[in-house]
């Protein structure tokens, strides 16, 4: 798994040597910079599992790694030598969408409907992520520093926390009506839990600190959105698949925190 690497590396990060320099995350906070963080997040939605056999086949589905915008902020509430403790709440949009793969002969409707049956939405909600998070920072220079963190997350989803169902429906031009070929019902959790990985640099300039951070989201204990479809094919013929979505995030993070003193007059 993509997060179990990561904390292989923050684990050896840690264990090398650095140079001692006097800027701490002690003295880099409480001294020179704001207690809060605002942070911009670009992220991909990964982590789907369609029932074994049955992804890219056909008839079968598929899904996308869709674009997550994020943003919220962080307050960092407490520094220890180089360890910097912060919570904050991230906004994230959460619409996973799927591709239906599915043979002419298999729909037999007269017509190829292929090109039409991609991006379908299966969700499209706001999630407020309640973070608490950890980092190291690992002193490069007495402006420049390696960051390394750890933090948890409480996901909470606007609407859905039920069951709800979708059907694709195509104009049958041998029978002259339209039918109903694909449905799927899903069950949603709203409120799960997760886990962030990161690891990035952080630069102090004259207006505040610059960061840019990877960092890995994962969903702990429960997964946002579970279902099942099924395929109403030709001569009464059904075939009936299970789906995972397990709301996982890969990102490039953008967080700037501005010196103390920035909202004041001169």
């Amino acid at each position: 798994m993509i997060c179990t690497r990561i904390i292989s590396v923050l684990i050896f990060i840690l264990c090398i040597p650095t140079k001692i320099y006097s800027q701490t995350a002690e003295k880099l906070f409480g001294e020179n910079l704001s207690k809060i963080s605002l942070v911009l997040q670009p992220s991909l939605l990964k982590g789907y599992e369609v029932g074994a056999g049955y992804e890219g086949n056909s008839p079968g589905i598929s899904f996308n790694k869709n674009f997550s915008a994020q943003f919220g902020f962080f307050y960092n509430f407490y520094q220890k030598n180089n360890f910097n403790f912060k919570a904050g709440v991230i906004v994230k949009t959460f619409k996973p969408t799927f591709n239906i793969k599915i043979s002419n002969e298999d729909l037999n409707a007269g017509y190829n409907y292929s090109e039409y049956l991609s991006g379908f939405e299966i969700a499209n909600q706001f999630i407020f992520s309640q973070t608490v998070k950890t980092e190291y920072l690992i002193p490069m220079s007495n402006n420049l520093n390696f960051a390394v963190g750890l933090g948890m997350s409480l996901d909470i989803r606007t609407g859905g926390g039920g069951d709800d169902e979708l059907s694709a429906v195509v104009f049958d031009y041998s029978k002259q009506k339209e039918r109903i070929f694909f449905n799927v019902n899903s069950t949603e959790q709203q409120v799960t839990g997760s886990l962030d990985v990161s690891l990035g640099v952080n630069y102090k300039t004259n207006i505040g600190l610059f960061q840019i951070e990877f960092f890995n989201n994962s969903q702990l204990l429960s997964y946002p959105k579970t279902g099942v479809y099924e395929f109403y094919l030709d001569k009464n013929q059904t075939k009936t698949g299970v789906y995972t979505i397990k709301g996982n995030y890969n990102s490039l993070a953008l967080i700037f925190t501005p010196r103390k003193g920035w909202l004041k007059r001169n």
